[in-house]
């Protein structure tokens, strides 16, 4: 399952996204972002000039969504 996780976002380095994170308490937040690498526990995002990390997990989850485009 990491694996497959792991080839789509590759798919999606570098290309304008959209991110949905859920912060708790029926809160969330959609920030227009970039994947910025994709290493083997975590992947990093740039969200308004400001890099997160988050792990696979995290989108199996539902805690962040990823939508293109």
């Amino acid at each position: 399952m990491y694996n497959e996780i792991k080839n789509k976002l590759n798919k999606l380095i570098n290309k304008d996204i959209f991110i949905v994170i859920d912060e708790g308490r029926s809160r969330k937040r959609k920030e227009k972002a970039v994947i910025k690498g994709v290493y083997n526990r975590i992947f990093t995002i740039k969200v308004n000039d400001l890099l997160m990390s988050f792990s696979y997990s995290d989108l199996i989850c539902k805690t962040i969504t990823l939508l293109t485009m």
